[in-house]
């Protein structure tokens, strides 16, 4: 509903300024038609779309009122108030003034009454005065002129097209928070507008009026549109040409450019903690580890399992990199060496809550790691769970090519029951021959709206390493755990087939006394993680990929991600895993169709380590949208969060110790994966609806168009950290902003003169 109503807002945004361009036209020219009987049909004419004007104008209103009701006053407040509430008062001068005008046009021209037995004018006769030749119609009176020209019947119509079009501007590009400002603009703009046409018009009507008044030229008649129309284009142009200097990103973003604008979510203003700098929040460093890992990033053409090639970026010379396998609380040392990727290499421990200069953030945490150059992390893992590593020095790009891998945190002494597998799902760009797209044709992305994801090949959705069906023994009465983790940025639907299951596990986070499921479809954000727990039957087991837009049409439409909640539904993906008894020659079973599982409600409630009842110290509202305009220089659907895109987005700023309540509300026509580096998320509800089940904490949140949720968080890891869309597309894009703790700065610096590109 509420992707729909803000389609629809964006779509009547356009249609009310084109209806209202016709009427303010007609409603202009009126006065100049030829014969009683033309001013006649166009008054009736006039007056008719004027009407039909108003019921799009109540339409868009509407929409506007309805979206607000939807998702919320703060989710379409913009909307309301930059569009509703000025195209109100507009449209209640045009029904209150034009309307009648329009009314007392049509009584003039019947009191003035027609000659009887008038025929057409004689052919060639030019514009003037008709004169009272047999045949011939009378020339339109004076009065009927002056009536027609009535600043009642034409100025509102037009104050009510300029706002129209200032409507339609702030539906396609609306500001930033507050909207104070910009409405008393807008409405002061509307009142000298109203002014000028007001005068002008008076001066037209005492010049139609005069007896003597002639119509002009057809040249002169046509000089005034043109002018109007060279006008609004040089304006358009100039306004577009400020738009893309204004949005090019500083050559340095500094510490200070993170955290220059900050929203205090209800709590006090900065200044009250010591300061501190990220680069001294590290893990322990007089500890000797426990476990040492090198991560070696390479660049070269490498050949997955099945047989594509893949111009690849990779840890260790593994698609995915080598699977880490950690323990809960033990000191861990990686080394990351930089053999050759140009583009410079992080590592960035997804999910796990590291100290903040372990974070492996580019121009943020650290700067990246050149060719040749090396950067040791360490940390002591603080949970157990399924989670990923990642660089995060341009994204966007190197993910894709391949510079991630499974990262398993163990608890002490623990030892897993039967089989414990991960699966890595990862739509890869695969070449052939010279690492072009395959058959010669333009490389492709899974970028949506603004571009393509920079990788360029055919994208082929893989388990793994391998495109192509798998099969592995598992013994009848075995336990397995399937580790599913979704390494792209649109969610990913699994069929798990043969078998009832259970949910053990989100995002690393046990859940509670989870319940069997039978013909449940598994759904998981792009960059979160999921497990499942089963007992090995007589019968074959398969898990398939049954709905992937990362690397169907799907992720490169207009919609992106979600295609109307098709997420690439009805694409028959290759890759599948199937477990199964060894010498079962039976066929693996047909994916399933149910519904998809929701944990909103699913598990046994148990006691969150905070009380949420007691009120929060901050809370922070985040309306994720679309925005028409410029980012970087390129003009481009934009990924906003409250109408803003990096660095404009302000930070949120929390102390330590901090309650913190965030809603999102994606009114948005794509999937957001929201990720928060450093902690985890609890969500309260959704839409409205609360939470029942076992605790649904989450570190990726896949907020869908039109969903609205309420999550919590203690601020309890000091720190500048990163929050954007894992969809890393949109994040590239701009759909970036920083948690940030009083007193805590950064010495790093992203941007161009430095090389570091986090996303």
């Amino acid at each position: 509903m509420v992707e729909n109503l803000f389609e629809q807002n964006l779509l009547w945004a356009v249609l009310a300024a084109v209806f209202w361009a016709y009427a303010a036209r007609g409603a202009r020219t009126l006065a100049t038609r030829r014969t009683h009987r033309s001013v006649r049909r166009r008054a009736r004419l006039g007056l008719a779309l004027v009407i039909v004007s108003l019921l799009v104008l109540a339409l868009r209103v509407g929409l506007a009122v309805g979206l607000a009701a939807a998702a919320g006053r703060r989710a379409a407040e913009d909307f309301v108030l930059l569009a509703a509430v000025p195209l109100t008062l507009a449209g209640a001068a045009v029904a209150v003034f034009t309307v009648p005008a329009y009314l007392r046009v049509a009584r003039v021209v019947r009191a003035t009454g027609e000659t009887p037995g008038t025929g057409p004018r004689p052919a060639g006769r030019q514009a003037g005065p008709v004169p009272n030749w047999p045949g011939a119609e009378p020339p339109v009176p004076a009065a009927v002129r002056a009536a027609a020209a009535d600043p009642r019947l034409v100025v509102p119509v037009r104050v009510c097209l300029v706002a129209a079009l200032m409507a339609a501007a702030l539906t396609l590009h609306p500001p930033t928070p507050s909207y104070t400002g910009p409405l008393v603009l807008e409405l002061a703009v509307l009142a000298a507008v109203s002014g000028a046409f007001l005068l002008r018009q008076q001066q037209r009507r005492t010049a139609l009026a005069a007896e003597g008044w002639t119509r002009p030229s057809r040249a002169r008649r046509l000089l005034r549109p043109a002018a109007l129309l060279t006008s609004l284009v040089l304006l358009t142009t100039a306004g577009c040409g400020l738009m893309r200097r204004d949005s090019r990103l500083p050559d340095t973003l500094g510490g200070a450019q993170h955290t220059h604008r900050l929203d205090l979510g209800g709590g006090p203003a900065p200044g009250h903690d010591a300061a501190r700098t990220v680069d001294a929040l590290t893990g322990p460093r007089d500890e000797r580890p426990a476990r040492r890992i090198t991560l070696t990033a390479t660049s070269r053409t490498m050949t997955l399992k099945s047989g594509e090639k893949v111009r690849a970026l990779a840890f260790n010379g593994t698609l995915p990199g080598p699977e880490l396998r950690l323990v809960r609380g033990e000191t861990t040392e990686v080394v990351l060496v930089n053999r050759n990727v140009e583009e410079g290499v992080t590592v960035h421990w997804h999910g796990v809550d590291v100290p903040n200069a372990e974070d492996g953030v580019a121009g943020v945490t650290q700067d990246a790691v050149r060719p040749g150059g090396r950067h040791v992390y360490r940390f002591k893992p603080p949970r157990a769970g399924t989670f990923w590593y990642h660089s995060h020095q341009q994204s966007s790009t190197v993910v894709t090519r391949g510079l991630f891998g499974a990262l398993i945190v163990d608890e002490p002494g623990a030892r897993p029951r039967g089989v414990d597998r991960t699966v890595v799902a990862h739509a890869w760009p695969v070449a052939e021959g010279d690492g072009g797209s395959p058959g010669g044709g333009p490389a492709r992305g899974g970028g949506a709206l603004s571009g393509q994801n920079g990788a360029g090949g055919l994208l082929r959705t893989a388990l793994g390493d391998s495109t192509r069906p798998r099969t592995e023994t598992v013994a009848e009465g075995t336990p397995v755990r399937l580790r599913l983790i979704n390494a792209d940025n649109c969610p990913r639907t699994y069929s798990l087939a043969g078998t009832s299951f259970k949910v053990v596990a989100l995002d690393g986070n046990e859940i509670n006394a989870p319940s069997e499921l039978t013909g449940r479809r598994l759904r998981i954000a792009g960059g979160g993680r999921l497990d499942v727990g089963y007992v090995q039957s007589a019968a074959p087991v398969r898990l398939t990929v049954i709905g992937d837009a990362n690397a169907s049409s799907a992720s490169h439409g207009f919609e992106g991600c979600g295609e109307d909640g098709a997420y690439g539904a009805g694409r028959a993906e290759t890759a599948s895993l199937t477990l199964a008894p060894a010498g079962n020659t039976a066929p693996p079973p047909a994916p399933v169709d149910g519904p998809v599982f929701d944990p909103l409600h699913y598990g046994r409630p148990v006691t969150a380590p905070f009380d949420t009842a007691d009120g929060f110290d901050r809370s922070f509202h985040l309306v994720l949208g679309n925005s028409v305009g410029f980012f970087d220089g390129r003009p481009m659907m934009l990924w906003t969060v409250n109408n803003a895109v990096y660095p404009d987005i302000p930070a949120l700023l929390v102390k330590e110790g901090d309650l913190v309540k965030a809603t999102f509300v994606n009114r948005s026509l794509d999937d957001h994966p929201m990720h928060l580096h450093g902690h985890r998320m609890l969500v309260l509800s959704r839409d409205g609806e609360r939470a029942t089940g076992s605790p649904w904490w989450t570190d990726t949140l896949n907020v869908a168009p039109g969903e609205r949720y309420e999550v919590a968080f203690r601020a309890d890891n000091p720190g500048v950290w990163m929050d954007h869309c894992h969809n890393l597309d949109h994040a590239r894009d701009g759909m970036v902003l920083h948690l940030a703790y009083d007193g805590v700065t950064t010495p790093y610096e992203a941007g161009r003169s430095g090389g570091n590109h986090p996303e």
